[in-house]
């Protein structure tokens, strides 16, 4: 009885918070495999199978986890942007760190993403997937289309801060921002053409050409769109291996290399998805669309680990799950720790799967 009031507190919180626009057997399916997923530490059909909560035999529920992935009326379009406005409705009034990043299945499958930045760690609000060599639409349109469909999820009024590597800093990103009053913090390429005060054309990495230079100021980039008016912070660090030259719409300042470096939170949030969680390199799962389902899964597992990581540091008991006098977890593996340590000794009544617990500052 007790497994069963757990599980089906986690699925009244996936049917009413965070997908309430999805058809009730819909949101049934992807609460219960979520569920299995983190306790399995898997996403593989085989693995996780025997750790969904119900009476049903292992294979009966690899073959339902299967006709899931293979079911074309789960869109995962809407289920997104349902999913998002349940994460963020609590963000109101807040400063939204949006990470936008790709990021590969070996050879098979990419995955372009912008997800929430919470805790050194991020949780996903868009993704489109796709075969390398056989992209849906060009690359530029599928990060527009993101941007429009995190842009429709957002409450009101938010503090918007765009962080994206040196592989997506496009004119694009700018424009959108300036017309979306977002700010932006993004990697230049070290070839982009920059146009300082001086009136001197150079390529970027002119600016900080060795360890211990920095340039920070007004500046024009982006030669071939018709140059865009920013501000430019190129400085070369002792013991890098190259200069960061950062793009933001503020003034500049060190302080940018502060908020750029959150963009690992989107480094890491991705091996929560592979090695360090639920080994989603290791999935058959290559046919984009069911791939995309499949992703939608492992979204719902990393919130609800991260919830209940949050849940742990706030009550004080990290130190159960970490000794070390640092925390060296993150609020995902303390989650997923969490959660398989009371399943496995019954400690029911420790979950809290309830509702979200997020905290975001």
């Amino acid at each position: 009885m007790r497994v069963h009031r757990i599980i089906q507190e986690w699925r009244t919180c996936v049917a009413d918070q965070l997908l309430p626009d999805l058809h009730g057997h819909q949101a049934k399916a992807l609460a219960d495999f979520s569920y299995a997923a983190a306790l399995a530490g898997h996403c593989q059909a085989g693995r996780l199978a025997a750790s969904v909560p119900t009476p049903a035999t292992p294979a009966s529920a690899q073959r339902r986890f299967e006709r899931l992935l293979d079911n074309h009326r789960l869109r995962p379009r809407p289920a997104q942007c349902s999913l998002a406005r349940g994460l963020l409705a609590h963000w109101s009034g807040c400063t939204l760190l949006l990470l936008l990043d790709e990021t590969p299945k070996g050879n098979d499958l990419r995955v372009l993403s912008i997800r929430a930045g919470y805790d050194h760690r991020a949780v996903p609000l868009a993704a489109v997937c796709y075969r390398p060599d056989a992209l849906p639409k060009p690359l530029p349109q599928l990060v527009h289309g993101l941007l429009r469909q995190v842009w429709g999820c957002l409450p009101a009024p938010l503090t918007v801060v765009l962080l994206a590597d040196r592989g997506l800093c496009w004119p694009l990103l700018v424009d959108w921002c300036h017309a979306h009053d977002w700010h932006y913090v993004l990697r230049l390429q070290s070839q982009t053409k920059v146009v300082g005060p001086d009136g001197v054309e150079r390529q970027a990495r002119e600016l900080a050409p060795r360890v211990g230079t920095r340039w920070l100021g007004e500046a024009e980039v982006f030669k071939k769109a018709g140059w865009r008016g920013a501000n430019v912070v190129a400085t070369w660090e002792h013991g890098r291996q190259e200069p960061w030259l950062l793009l933001t719409d503020q003034r500049a300042s060190l302080r940018h290399c502060r908020v750029y470096g959150k963009r690992m939170w989107q480094e890491e949030s991705f091996r929560d998805d592979k090695s360090s969680g639920f080994h989603w390199e290791k999935s058959q799962v290559n046919e984009p669309a069911h791939a995309l389902r499949l992703l939608l899964v492992l979204a719902l597992a990393l919130v609800l680990a991260t919830s209940q990581g949050s849940v742990v540091l706030k009550q004080g008991r990290r130190r159960q799950l970490d000794p070390h006098r640092r925390r060296r977890l993150s609020v995902v593996q303390l989650g997923l720790r969490w959660m398989q340590y009371a399943v496995q000794h019954g400690l029911f009544h420790l979950l809290r799967l309830g509702r979200l617990y997020l905290y975001p500052k």
